[in-house]
């Protein structure tokens, strides 16, 4: 065989991985931004924009992701997965009054032709048992500072208590170990009359 037609193997084979490559991470980009625009929209509350975004099947469920129900004030994205048609970014909402509880969420794509939607329905489940483990940490760390409160303000009782009766101790020491003082001896009736 021809070097030639060896080098060409080789360099068409290398194409075509750089090729997939390229095809990959302009899918993985593209998922990213319906997911940015998406979470965008939820939080403007602009649900015709978010609705664009969904699978015909789960529009439906954008009621229930319109701003009021979900109290995040910002969003992140973060690793994506894809899987022939379906699509996972690990998203964050931040919620909470200062807006530093974070919300672990999966929003979930399809894709419908030439383009990348979210299923509504299903990035809500994570969305359920991401907030499930958000609560759940907040309750540890509340019990946890709770918990250190409590045994500080015991262990300032104790303190308290252990010096007044030390102090109490102290007193009582002292006052047993003065000699008594002398009774007064009441005076005889000054009239002179004897009982």
């Amino acid at each position: 065989m021809n070097i030639k037609y060896w080098f060409s193997i080789v360099y068409l084979f290398t194409a075509s991985i750089c090729l997939s490559g390229c095809l990959f991470s302009s899918e993985s980009q593209q998922a990213r931004e319906v997911v940015n625009q998406f979470w965008q929209a939820v939080l403007n509350d602009d649900m015709d924009t978010a609705k664009n975004l969904t699978t015909w099947d789960s529009t439906q469920y954008l009621q229930f992701l319109n701003s009021k129900s979900v109290f995040a004030k910002r969003f992140e994205t973060g690793e994506i997965k894809i899987d022939g048609t379906i699509a996972e970014v690990a998203t964050l909402l931040y919620g909470g009054e200062k807006g530093d509880m974070a919300i672990p969420v999966r929003t979930v794509l399809v894709r419908n032709k030439d383009v990348w939607q979210v299923d509504v329905q299903k990035t809500m489940g994570s969305m359920v048992s991401g907030a499930m483990d958000a609560v759940a940490d907040q309750l540890n760390i509340f019990m946890e500072n709770g918990l250190k409160d409590l045994d500080s303000a015991l262990s300032k009782s104790v303190d308290e208590l252990n010096q007044s009766l030390k102090q109490g101790i102290d007193e009582l020491k002292n006052e047993l170990a003065s000699p008594p003082s002398s009774p007064v001896n009441p005076s005889p009736p000054s009239n002179g009359h004897a009982i």
